[in-house]
């Protein structure tokens, strides 16, 4: 059972995430009342992608462990409801491409009903299912839509995807989308690593537009280029694969960054995201407990996770 801990009662001013998050199945979720401002997890309950990618395995367990401690979150508003899909999307013999379809399927379904979606990983591969699941509902409202990707992420998981896609080669294949559907590839990375990307990596990114910021420019980064992403997109999908983050602050993942940023100069650009986004939707990826110290990269990704729904709403 994912959602449950301490009770302290049944008024509202000492209710936790456990004792109100309402989970269900999907026709169920889709009869959700529009106009309530509501949250919904989905989770992606495999590493295939990470296994695909030569990565150490283990981030299957991520949404299980981040459920644990999103419970015990307490609640400060009484308009804002939290539901969760009852079943994980799991993957079948190995066949990662068919459960990112259903997983694309399930998140236009839920944006349709109005639901700030928030997808948990399973390896940072998420990312595509999540991005098809917002372009198959934004092109059921508009012709050529504007889809901002910010990826907080040590990598640019742009790698060739000719034997196959895994949990480093999506961004590759959503630019690849757009150019067949004529669509603007708007990417940008907040986090890189010099050295955990190839020569090869920085020259697609600079081939392709990407706009890209090294991890020790994370104090730096003007608020206006965020202004300017939020401005001139209508959807926004902020991804965040969790080894953006400095070693001690999250071990568990599946490539530990020495020199990853610190989540507290990181959460005032996602917070400024999470509210002045333009229908927002968000994956949360590459989290390993297998590898985690006491919890510690689970805790810090369920709080990262409340404060972005907290400003959102």
């Amino acid at each position: 059972m994912c959602w449950s801990g301490r009770i302290d009662g049944e008024e509202f001013d000492v209710l936790r995430i456990h004792q109100v998050v309402n989970v269900m199945e999907l026709d169920e979720l889709l009869k959700v009342d529009f106009e309530e401002k509501k949250v919904c997890f989905v989770s992606l309950n495999t590493d295939e992608g990470v296994r695909r990618n030569s990565g150490r395995l283990g981030a299957k367990d991520g949404w299980v462990h981040v459920k644990k401690f999103l419970s015990g979150f307490p609640i400060f508003r009484e308009d804002l409801k939290f539901y969760d899909l009852k079943e994980p999307v799991e993957v079948i013999n190995q066949d990662l491409e068919s459960a990112h379809t259903k997983l694309s399927k399930i998140i236009s379904a839920l944006k349709e009903r109005n639901f700030l979606v928030i997808a948990l990983g399973g390896g940072h591969d998420i990312a595509f299912a999540n991005y098809s699941g917002i372009l198959d509902f934004a092109l059921k409202k508009e012709e050529a839509p504007k889809i901002g990707i910010i990826n907080f992420d040590a990598h640019f998981d742009m790698r060739e995807y000719t034997n196959g896609r895994n949990s480093g080669t999506m961004f590759l294949q959503i630019a690849d989308i757009c150019r067949e559907k004529n669509l603007n590839f708007d990417y940008n990375v907040l986090g890189i690593q010099k050295f955990s990307n190839t020569k090869r990596l920085f020259d697609r990114a600079d081939k392709l537009g990407v706009k890209y910021y090294f991890a020790e420019e994370i104090n730096s980064i003007p608020r206006d280029d965020i202004y300017s992403i939020l401005e001139r997109n209508n959807y926004i999908h902020l991804t965040l694969c969790t080894d953006v983050f400095h070693i001690t602050s999250a071990p568990g993942v599946s490539a530990p960054q020495t020199f990853g940023i610190d989540p507290r100069k990181a959460l005032p650009l996602l917070k400024t995201i999470a509210k002045y986004s333009k229908n927002l939707t968000i994956d949360v990826a590459e989290i390993n407990p297998s590898f985690d110290c006491d919890d510690r990269t689970s805790r810090l990704m369920a709080n990262i996770i409340y404060e972005l729904i907290l400003s959102h709403f």
